[in-house]
């Protein structure tokens, strides 16, 4: 009689625990309540969960990237603009008038452009300067006393991720956008650059000039200085300076080192008011040929800067492809299959009438009876 109170009152704690499964699963559509439920079900369930967490932070990332990259693009389109108004405005200087108060108010109009573009060249988006290079804390540009404008930040590229430890270029530099190349030459050969003009290598490093002007300097992305230097003369007085390399190095691994020698846009801006101001049609002529180039070089930029875009547009559909993907399979990995459960539960509910009618005859029976 003990025996059969233990195995009866066994069955029934199973039944119950079966049932209560069966409740949580037609009352909440889940297939498990707690991972000892279904191991394998727990296992994918963490691991699709985990897939989830990482692409939904991708997905986050790249919307800030793509509303940067947004802003940059936008901004380059009004940056193109205003240079070729200057262009423009030169071009009637040169042509159109030969009278000097008409030049002086061309040159106004010039440097008021010029204001509007040291604005839009330091643009920030949630505090991040989008044109300073990798420094995005540090100002994209900055103006002397003199107002002479310069590039402050660094010539390397911000990187984003795309996918998972996957990263890509993002954005574009005030050194790409507002400078152009005059000059490059290869290991072996001299080289000849004017003050103001900077130096870049194949790797994207600059090279800037020490306090005495002897040597030229290898920076790092991070803006400090290397123990990589090659020897420079320099003649001719400010601002008129030239600065010569006899021969462009080696790398240390015996490869071709490559140097560009770039020009500040806000140079040639300067120079096309300074020949307005003067009156001296020859200088407005020469000017206008390096307003030119700047503008070529602010479009480049500016392909460029699609052309990294589009990367983004790309990982995004692709980031919210596998986000769909592994939400369906989250969805069926964890949810009931109602059908069996309801099949289940007219099976716990026979089961259930069976056992009951089989405690209800045993209790019937008295002590008596059962030994008789």
């Amino acid at each position: 009689m003990i025996n059969t109170d233990r195995s009866t009152l066994y069955r029934l704690d199973m039944l119950n625990q079966q049932q209560l499964k069966v409740n949580h699963q037609m009352s909440t559509g889940d297939a498990i309540d707690k991972g000892s439920d279904d191991t394998q079900i727990y296992t994918q369930e963490l691991y699709i969960e985990d897939k989830l967490n990482v692409f939904e932070g991708l997905k986050r990332q790249i919307e800030k990237t793509s509303a940067q990259n947004d802003v940059s693009d936008s901004t380059l389109a009004e940056i193109k603009n205003l240079l070729d108004f200057i262009k423009t405005e030169t071009i009637k200087g040169r042509n159109d008038t030969s009278d000097p108060i008409s030049r002086n108010a061309i040159a106004t109009q010039i440097e008021g452009a010029k204001e509007n573009l040291f604005k839009l060249v330091n643009e920030r988006v949630e505090d991040e300067y989008i044109f300073s290079g990798s420094q995005t804390n540090v100002q994209a540009f900055v103006q002397d006393q003199d107002g002479k404008i310069t590039y402050n930040g660094n010539p390397n590229l911000r990187e984003s991720a795309v996918e998972i430890d996957s990263y890509r270029d993002r954005g574009v530099t005030g050194f790409e956008m507002m400078s152009y190349s005059v000059s490059t030459t290869v290991s072996g050969q001299e080289v000849s650059f004017k003050e103001g003009e900077r130096i870049i290598d194949e790797n994207g490093d600059e090279w800037k000039l020490n306090a005495a002007q002897t040597v030229l300097v290898r920076y790092d992305e991070d803006g400090k200085a290397t123990k990589d230097f090659v020897e420079v003369t320099t003649t001719g007085d400010s601002p008129d300076k030239v600065h010569t390399i006899a021969e462009v190095p080696t790398n240390e691994d015996g490869s071709e080192k490559i140097f560009n020698a770039r020009h500040n846009s806000f140079q040639a801006i300067d120079d096309a008011i300074a020949a307005l101001r003067n009156n001296d049609g020859d200088a407005i002529s020469l000017a206008l040929d390096d307003l030119n180039n700047a503008y070529d070089a602010a479009n480049t930029a500016h392909g460029e800067l699609g052309g990294r875009n589009k990367t983004f547009e790309t990982a995004y559909e692709r980031v919210t492809s596998k986000l769909t993907h592994f939400n369906v399979l989250s969805i069926e990995n964890s949810s009931a299959d109602m059908t069996k459960v309801a099949i289940e539960s007219k099976q716990l509910e026979l089961i259930y009438k069976t056992l009951y009618s089989t405690i209800s005859k045993t209790n019937s029976l008295s002590l008596v009876n059962y030994l008789s």
